[in-house]
């Protein structure tokens, strides 16, 4: 006797495209495969008949020649650093950052931070990016509401300093400190349904106190809260370099900062015992390469990723900022990645488009804690997916025999079409669908920026005459 064929299933989307990149354990790639979505979670992934035989849905996108991936994951972003985009090109680190990025923070308005925070995301998304960790600053409150209102996912975190440090900025009593990010949790932790969560800051070394560490250490474990900051990691004067070992990492390792728990950023230098302290301890560290290519930091050129990456620390990708990377498009970023490592180090098997799709997926996911939710297309995780519009020339000839590395050397983020977080189609056909309107946050950013640069008294300086109305009064 014919055993009865199963009933359909009624799904709320179904995806289907003409190549997925699964990212899962198999690091599977799926011809002419499908995603089927119900409510917030991936329910099947598969053959593109198989998938459409099982499931009936609600809304259905057919895509035969785009290219789905997980979503992106940007490991360290600034949000509120938006609206000054162009002040910090071709400027030495200090003046950048003392004289201009650093003031900026300090004078932003929650609206005006509002505002620059969900201009970030509505550029990450137009790129495929659908979740961020923020770098920490000092309006948290912006952050996450922009997102929430938004629909990104991300972590959030406030900026903690207590100390003067070499790049100035305003500093706060550490007991007040805590107190506003214990109530930056309380207000975004598992906000949105869960697509937002917060976590914890310790700024730079020199700029944190033992007592402000202590203190992130207890209330971020009292809560299982993750940890983010800064650690440069500069190279000894010359003919110190015997032994030499970094202060600042044995003063975390001591303090009890390092862990799986941890992510720290701008690894650009540190010797070889004290990588084995990074691999040891399961700290996960932000790269974040166009960062310091704009910066001209050396970061790539002089420092030590590849190195991590040998010894098996989980380094994850990042743009740092729209105004010091100059764009939040990670498809360049990974790019970027691949190919400054290799000529660095004279190596052109280093760090290949496969490793550095993993640092901008499921690399990301893992130093969030996300791991189990996101960074890869699977049964059971959230449905966080970007399709690529792979019909264009840059993907020709012979579309989808190689995909990866179609992607990562070939394309960018430009080419995203849609985009889905958490189940909820944010963008379609390059066009926005997000709770916040697009046209809302382009009709305030100018207005911002204005007010912003105007408080600080400084404006992108063109070189060559311009002639016509100014842009930036």
């Amino acid at each position: 006797m014919r055993e009865a064929p199963e009933p359909i299933q009624e799904v709320d989307l179904l995806i289907s495209a003409g190549c997925i990149i699964t990212m899962n354990s198999r690091r599977q790639i799926i011809l002419d495969g499908a995603v089927a979505v119900s409510g917030t979670d991936i329910v099947a992934v598969g053959d593109a008949r198989e998938i459409r035989a099982r499931y009936r849905a609600r809304k259905t996108i057919d895509a035969p020649q785009g290219l789905m991936t997980p979503g992106l994951v940007d490991i360290h972003n600034h949000p509120i650093d938006y609206l000054i985009k162009g002040l910090c090109d071709d400027t030495p680190q200090l003046q950048r950052l003392r004289e201009r990025l650093i003031p900026h923070e300090d004078g932003l308005t929650e609206e005006e931070a509002y505002v620059a925070s969900a201009a970030t995301y509505f550029e990450m998304i137009r790129h495929g990016t659908t979740c961020f960790m923020d770098a920490a600053g000092p309006r948290p409150e912006s952050v996450g509401r922009a997102a929430l209102n938004v629909g990104i996912r991300g972590v959030v975190s406030c900026k903690m300093a207590d100390l003067p440090g070499p790049f100035g900025g305003r500093r706060e009593d550490p007991l007040r400190m805590i107190a506003l990010a214990d109530k930056t949790f309380e207000q975004f932790n598992e906000a949105g349904n869960g697509r937002l969560r917060v976590c914890y800051d310790v700024d730079f070394p020199p700029m944190v106190s033992d007592e402000l560490a202590r203190l992130v250490r207890e209330h971020a474990g009292e809560r299982g809260a993750g940890m983010t900051g800064h650690f440069i990691g500069q190279r000894p004067e010359s003919g110190q370099a015997a032994g030499f070992r970094n202060a600042h990492l044995k003063r975390y390792a001591d303090l009890g900062l390092l862990g799986p728990r941890t992510t720290l950023a701008h690894i650009g230098w540190i010797p070889e015992a004290d990588i084995r302290v990074f691999a040891d301890s399961g700290t996960h560290v932000a790269h974040c390469p166009s960062a310091s290519l704009l910066g001209g930091n050396g970061w790539v050129t002089h420092g030590v990723i590849p190195d991590l990456l040998a010894a098996g620390v989980n380094v994850a990708l990042g743009t740092d900022a729209a105004v010091i990377s100059r764009f939040l498009d990670m498809v360049r970023v990974m790019h970027i990645a691949s190919t400054v490592h290799k000529d660095a180090r004279i190596d052109p098997l280093l760090m290949p488009a496969y490793q550095v799709l993993e640092m901008a997926t499921l690399g990301g996911a893992k130093a969030m804690g996300w791991a189990d939710r996101i960074g890869s297309l699977e049964t059971g995780k959230a449905a966080d997916l970007v399709v690529f519009d792979a019909s264009g020339p840059q993907w020709m000839p012979n579309r989808f025999s190689n995909p990866v590395s179609d992607l990562v050397y070939g394309s960018s983020g430009s080419d995203a079409q849609t985009v889905v977080i958490d189940g909820r189609v944010v963008m379609e056909d390059r066009r926005y669908r997000t709770s916040l309107p697009y046209e809302e946050i382009a009709s305030a950013v100018d207005e911002a920026a204005r007010t912003a640069l105007h408080r600080l008294g400084i404006s992108p300086q063109v070189q060559w005459p311009v002639s016509g109305p100014s842009v930036v009064q």
